[in-house]
């Protein structure tokens, strides 16, 4: 560049440095008001339970921690005998349910969570291996374009693990 000089550039302004600060501090401040409006203070009182219905338990409540789960599977199993029958569903859809049923029971009881646990994987862990069995026997039902299994034979048998575990 012949004829030309050079310049020095341009200094910035002098307020970007502080406003580069108050940027930070923002975001700063931000995390902690989120993390103080999301947090019960430690001495906080925790908020009494609403009451609820006095039952007076029996002898089988009491010496059964899993009698309510297991009621409420045993019920759906009742619901999904009842929708088979009146042909609500067919029988893939049975043992999709009979499946969920078992797996959500199997949940609750065991606390491993069964949701897409497969019947190799329920055999490897005794929690679960009373699973496995059941999940054998309702997967050809529900993933095979034919099958010879009852569904009240399926369900009579998880109505008896439901029972015994």
């Amino acid at each position: 560049m012949p004829g030309a000089e050079l310049v020095d550039p341009i200094p910035y302004a002098g307020y970007w440095p502080w406003v580069a600060l108050a940027i930070v501090v923002a975001v700063v401040a931000w995390y902690v008001w989120a993390v103080r409006s999301t947090r019960a203070p430690a001495d906080a009182p925790t908020p009494a339970a609403a009451p609820t219905r006095v039952v007076r338990p029996t002898a089988r409540v009491q010496s059964d921690p899993y009698a309510a789960l297991r009621g409420t599977t045993l019920a759906r199993l009742d619901e999904v005998e009842r929708r088979y029958r009146a042909r609500e569903i067919d029988m893939r859809g049975a043992n999709l349910e009979i499946r969920w049923a078992l797996r959500e029971f199997a949940t609750g009881r065991t606390g491993v969570d069964t949701t897409a646990m497969t019947a190799s994987t329920a055999r490897l862990d005794r929690r679960t291996r009373p699973l496995a069995t059941l999940l054998e026997n309702t997967s050809v039902p529900t993933f095979a374009s034919t099958s010879r299994t009852r569904v009240t034979r399926t369900l009579d048998q998880a109505r008896k693990r439901v029972r015994a575990w």
